[in-house]
This record gives C-alpha cells, sequence and structure tokens, in this order.
C-alpha cells in the first residue's frame, strides 16, 4: 500500500522509424510546422531527469518510461528501478497509433504492476532538490491545490481540452462550468489508480469519444483525476513546490529557475522560445551542476 511509482512518456525524435509512423498516420514533421515539431523535439535531457528522480525522490519504487516502440529504447533505461513499458503494452489497439500524451493519460491505470498511488510527470518536469512521499500524498489522499481562474474568452487548444475534460468530472457532481476553471499548477501529478477506474466505469464512452492520434481541442487529460479528487473532497490542500519557467524567457532566466530551485521545475520548451541549441546545451549543464551539487 506504501508503493509509489513514477511514470514518465519520453519521445525521442532521430528515430526515423518514429518519424515513418508518424507521417504514416497524418503527422508533419518539419520547421515549418512549428507546434508538432517543438512537441516532439528532443532536449537530450531524458537521462538527467531519471537520475533527478533517482536522487532527489528516493521514495519512489519503480521508474515507469513510456515509449511508442522499441526504436525509442537507450541502452541507459537498462538499470534496476526502471520499466519501459510501449504504447501497445496497456493501450488498446485501437487506440494506436497514438502521438498524443494526453490519450496516453487516459490509460495510465492499465499499465502492467502499477501501484495504487503513483506520480505522472512529462519529461519536461525536474525534482531538483529532496522531496518526500509526504509532499505529493497525505493519509492516503493526493496533494492539491486548485486555484479558481476566469476562463479565457478567446482559449487555446490546451484551455478548451482542459475546460471538455472539467465538464466530464463536473458533472457527476451536478455542476458545470462556462466561463471560470480550476487549476492545479503544471507540474508533477498524484495520481490514485482507484480514482482512474471510476472515471472509466461512469463514463468509458466519453473518455473514448475524446481520444485521437494527434491533440485536439477535445481530448481530455490527465488533469480529470484532480478534478474528481477536487470535487469530491478526497485530498490534502497542498501548494506544489515548483516553479514553471518557459522558453520564451532568456535562458540566464530559465537556468536561474534551475539553479535557485528548492522542487520540481518545469522547462516548457515553446515554439517562440530562442536558440533551441543554445537552451538545450546551457540546461543540461545547469542540472548537471544542481546533481552534482
Amino acid at each position: 500500500m506504501n508503493d509509489i511509482d513514477y511514470v514518465v512518456p519520453m519521445v525521442f525524435n532521430d528515430d526515423p522509424l518514429w518519424r515513418e509512423d508518424f507521417k504514416r498516420v497524418g503527422g508533419r514533421y518539419d520547421e515549418s510546422n512549428k507546434f508538432e515539431f517543438v512537441r516532439y523535439r528532443s532536449w537530450g535531457t531524458e537521462e538527467l531527469l531519471i537520475r533527478c528522480v533517482r536522487k532527489f525522490m528516493p521514495f519512489v519504487r519503480t521508474i515507469y518510461i513510456i515509449l511508442a516502440r522499441e526504436s525509442q529504447k537507450k541502452e541507459w533505461m537498462e538499470q534496476d528501478g526502471i520499466c519501459v513499458v510501449y504504447h501497445r503494452d496497456f493501450m488498446p489497439e485501437w487506440a494506436l497509433p497514438t502521438f498524443n500524451s494526453r490519450g496516453m493519460e487516459m490509460f495510465l491505470k492499465d499499465i502492467p504492476g502499477i501501484s495504487s498511488r503513483f506520480l505522472y510527470g512529462n519529461d519536461d518536469m525536474f525534482p531538483l532538490a529532496p522531496l518526500t512521499a509526504e509532499d505529493f500524498f497525505v493519509d492516503g489522499k493526493p496533494c492539491i491545490h486548485m486555484t479558481e481562474k476566469v476562463f479565457p474568452s478567446d482559449p487555446n487548444n490546451f484551455q478548451m481540452a482542459c475546460m471538455c475534460g472539467l465538464n466530464f468530472v463536473a458533472k457527476e457532481f451536478g455542476l458545470h462550468f462556462t466561463d471560470k476553471w480550476y487549476k492545479n499548477g503544471h507540474s508533477i501529478a498524484p495520481i490514485m489508480k482507484g480514482t482512474c477506474k471510476h472515471l472509466w466505469d461512469r463514463g468509458s464512452r466519453e473518455i473514448v469519444a475524446s481520444l485521437s492520434p494527434f491533440r485536439t481541442s477535445k481530448n481530455f487529460n490527465q488533469y480529470i483525476y484532480s478534478w474528481w479528487q477536487y470535487f469530491s473532497g478526497e485530498y490534502v490542500d497542498r501548494v506544489p513546490n515548483k516553479t514553471y519557467v518557459s522558453t520564451k524567457k532568456s535562458v540566464d532566466e530559465v537556468v536561474k529557475a534551475v539553479t535557485d530551485s528548492n522542487g520540481i521545475v518545469c522547462i516548457n520548451d515553446h515554439e517562440d522560445g530562442g536558440d533551441y541549441m543554445r537552451y538545450a546545451r546551457t540546461v543540461k549543464e545547469a542540472i548537471e551542476n544542481k546533481l552534482k551539487n
């Protein structure tokens, strides 16, 4: 009951077989399509991320790395405490192939051997200071801190998808939202497998209808689990110790966020950011220095 696993999806855009799969189902992977190009490019920080989890989150039992296919697997993943799972290991055949992390998130409960309580983080979320299990779960409940926000009048794809998921969850509690929404902060998320199962039992048709190979505004995402915990009252109100920084900021600001962190840093790669290679090289050095110190 005390086991806590960590789940992180990864993608390596230099894999020619992955690119063939991507193009075969209609993906366009080139610099002219900046949104998709940025969405899938690797910063080369994946192994550093695993080292950060091992060092700063020693309570984690198993790190599950989600990959699309065998050609994505790296030699450094062959170590104790890491379990590589492919999409086909936990997603139904009819939902594949997928290049949409939102769809993967709907099936996290089906990862073979996953603990009843687990953590889910994107590959741009770095724990950079000592963390404990109680930073994420207290008395068996996930730590969540929701902030009520005005829903934007001109929402982007992500915000529209969030509103779809929010109302999917809220319906069970007799609620419906149009002009406001709730945000839990973009960071490593504590998830209860029982919550995932409950939402599938209650609304499998709606979840299936939300799926697509690429991101659309109708997709549900992993926030549905936090919203259910929030509306049900089955959570502990705790502000996450995290920093969010985008590559729209200067590289010095991003490095400062890494260097000064006493918790988790999410480094969001943005299509309007600066010199990608310089960012990647400098950020890697900053994370390596953090691990050394």
